[in-house]
C-alpha cells in the first residue's frame, strides 16, 4: 500500500468518478484506475462498486474509509511535525551538565535560548562527568558540559571555558595569609574532597599524583557545597574550581604548584547528528562562554 494509492482513492470518494479524482490528483484517468486496482487487489476485494452515474463505496470501501482518512492524517502531521522542528518553531533536546556547574552556568544558557527558541524544550539531567559520558555514549543526552574526565574516545567536544583550581583554607587557619602555597605545603594537613566517581574527584587526585603525594582525606562529599561548608567549618583543607569559589567564611588561596586547572566542555556523540534543536542549542551554549 502506498501513499498517492490512498489519496486517489480519497479523491474517487469524495468526488464519485474516476475521471474527476484523476484531475485532483493531477494525473492521468488509466494510471488512477491501474492504481485503485492495485490497491483493490491488496485489501482483497472491490472498494466501489460501478455505475453509468459513476461510482460509491463497496461495503470494503466504507470501512477503509476512516483508515484511509486517519493514515493520510497522520503523515500530514508527521511532515508538519518534522517542517517545524527544521524551522526551530519547536521541538525538544537533553542536556546533561555537572551539578555544581550547572547552577553557575544553566540560568544565563536558558534564559537566552528560550527568549530565541520559546517553543523549543530542553530537558536536564544533572550528573558527574562519567556518568554525563556514559549518557551521552547510550544516547540518554544529546549534549553535555563536562569537565575533561568526562572526555571519551566516542565523543566530540569544544573548549568552553579553562578555568583555575583554588585552595580553599579554613578560616583563621595560620596558611590562610598566604597569597599562594604549593600542594607540598600542605603534605600532613586534612583534606576534604568529593567521594569516588566525581569527575573532579579525579581532578584533583591527578594533582596530587603529580607532585607524588597522597592527600589525608577526612571527609568526602556528593557535593562541592557540602565541601566547602565543611572547610569553613574548618575541618580540613580542598581544591576547588575557580567558579564555586564564593563561600564568605572560606579563605581562596591560589595554587602555586602544581599549576592546577579544570576544562569545561561541551561533548556529544561522535556517531550521531544533532537534531535542529540540538544544534542550536549548542550554539547558545558556546556564545554565552565565549561572552563571559
Amino acid at each position: 500500500m502506498e501513499t498517492h494509492q490512498i489519496r486517489y482513492f480519497l479523491a474517487v470518494s469524495q468526488t464519485g468518478r474516476f475521471t474527476q479524482a484523476a484531475k485532483q490528483c493531477h494525473v492521468s484517468q488509466p494510471s488512477l484506475s491501474i492504481q485503485i486496482a492495485k490497491l483493490e487487489s491488496e485489501l482483497g476485494g472491490p472498494l466501489f462498486e460501478r455505475t453509468k452515474k459513476g461510482v460509491t463505496l463497496t461495503a470494503r470501501g466504507e470501512m477503509f474509509l476512516p483508515r484511509a482518512n486517519a493514515i493520510l492524517g497522520e503523515m500530514e502531521s508527521a511532515r508538519k511535525e518534522v517542517e517545524a522542528l527544521s524551522n526551530l518553531s519547536m521541538g525538544s533536546v537533553t542536556l546533561g551538565c555537572l551539578p555544581t556547574t550547572g547552577a553557575h552556568v544553566l540560568p544565563q544558557i536558558l534564559t537566552t535560548f528560550r527568549k530565541s527558541y520559546p517553543k523549543i524544550s530542553v530537558q536536564l539531567k544533572e550528573e558527574s562527568s562519567p556518568g554525563l559520558a556514559r549518557n551521552l555514549e547510550q544516547g540518554e543526552v544529546e549534549l553535555a558540559i563536562v569537565d575533561e574526565a568526562g572526555l571519551k574516545p566516542a565523543l566530540e567536544h569544544v573548549v568552553l571555558l579553562k578555568e583555575d583550581l583554588l585552595l580553599a583554607l579554613p578560616p583563621h587557619h595560620a596558611l590562610s595569609q598566604k597569597k599562594s602555597l604549593t600542594l607540598k605545603q600542605l603534605a600532613d594537613e586534612p583534606f576534604i574532597l568529593m567521594k569516588s566517581g566525581h569527575g573532579f574527584r579525579q581532578i584533583t587526585m591527578d594533582l596530587f599524583r603529580r607532585v607524588g603525594l597522597t592527600p589525608h582525606v577526612v571527609f568526602e562529599s556528593d557535593g562541592i557545597e557540602t565541601v566547602q561548608a565543611l572547610v569553613a567549618a574548618g575541618l580540613g583543607f580542598s581544591v576547588v574550581p575557580r567558579m564555586v569559589a564564593k563561600v564568605s567564611k572560606v579563605v581562596y588561596v591560589e595554587l602555586a604548584q602544581p599549576q592546577a586547572s579544570r576544562t569545561l566542555c561541551l561533548a556529544w556523540r561522535k556517531k550521531s547528528k544533532l537534531s535542529p534543536a540540538a544544534q542550536v542549542l549548542s550554539r547558545v551554549i558556546q556564545e554565552t562562554f565565549k561572552t563571559n
